[in-house]
């Protein structure tokens, strides 16, 4: 069984007006809604990328530390050998046809020996 009620024509109009308005009361805070997200989504992907390039420098900068540490410890290690005084003595006596000082006597200090007997400069009083 169906039962019919006749309205009038001007409340049918209030009913779907205020129907209207309600869609359109809630569409805007849910388009509100939605822009504001889609503006932090998009702001939380530009900080994420910035922090994802300033790591690469990070990590770009740390891997120049390291291989410069190596090439420092390598050139302290040839430093070492350089310095070496019997490299440096093969060296100068193989490419350099450097010959090593002959060996000398050593004299004896003034102050030791005597004073000579007769001295001529010696002045008579």
């Amino acid at each position: 069984m169906t039962i019919a009620a006749d309205i009038p024509l001007s409340r049918r109009r209030v009913v779907g007006s205020k129907t209207r308005r309600r869609k359109t009361g809630i569409t805007f805070p849910i388009f509100l809604g939605v822009a504001i997200s889609f503006i932090l989504l998009i702001s939380v992907a530009g900080s994420h990328t910035f922090l994802v390039s300033i790591q690469q420098e990070v990590d770009s900068l740390e891997k120049q530390i390291t291989e410069g540490m190596g090439n420092s410890r390598e050139l302290r290690i040839e430093v070492a050998e350089l310095k070496n005084p019997e490299r440096i003595r093969s060296a100068a006596e193989g490419r350099l046809n450097m010959l090593p000082p002959p060996s000398r006597k050593q004299l004896q200090a003034i102050s030791e020996l005597p004073p000579p007997s007769n001295n001529p400069f010696r002045r008579s009083s």
